[in-house]
């Protein structure tokens, strides 16, 4: 049995390190976070627990992977993991227009994205657009989400069903998701 005062010896050097890396980095925050997906029941509830979980460093990359339901061309999303914004659009790659796709640059809450035509198709740059998170409907076998973080890959099917609304976001380790 621990004695008495081991719990306020623990919380004093758990302050102590915090102090220490505060001075150090100028921040407590050590720069994890998690990248989680969780299936939204309800849309007017958030409330449902995650259905993968993935550890991340701040600046991480997450990839988006489907195949475009209309045009059936392969569509590539990149998100990372922002301490302030949860989710932030960094780049949306495609070989051929289809709807719902960026045929030019736009401006979106006030950030004009770049769109550059290369030898493979079409790269847009939303230059770490702030998202907070991101809801959408998981597709059918032919359209199969998949996505990349933390070098593990996720197939949203495996998850939960076609026609299933899910979340994406970044919790970091000192609270909740960041909206």
């Amino acid at each position: 049995m621990r004695s008495p005062s081991a719990l306020p010896r623990a919380a004093g050097a758990l302050a102590a390190a915090a102090a220490v890396l505060l001075t150090v980095t100028g921040s407590v925050d050590t720069g994890t976070a998690w990248f989680s997906v969780r299936p939204l029941t309800d849309r007017s509830a958030d409330a449902a627990p995650p259905v993968a979980q993935v550890p991340l460093a701040v600046g991480d990359r997450i990839e988006l992977t489907h195949t475009h339901s209309v045009h059936r061309r392969p569509v590539y999303e990149v998100f990372s993991a922002s301490a302030e914004a949860g989710l932030a659009m960094e780049e949306m790659r495609f070989d051929a227009h289809g709807a719902n796709l960026p045929s030019g640059p736009e401006t979106i809450d006030g950030v004009t994205t770049t769109f550059v035509r290369d030898g493979s198709g079409y790269v847009v740059d939303h230059h770490g657009r702030p998202l907070g998170t991101v809801r959408m409907v998981v597709g059918t076998a032919d359209v199969d989400h998949r996505l990349a973080a933390g070098g593990r890959e996720i197939r949203l099917l495996d998850l939960v069903g076609p026609g299933t609304g899910v979340e994406l976001y970044v919790q970091t380790t000192s609270g909740g998701p960041i909206r």
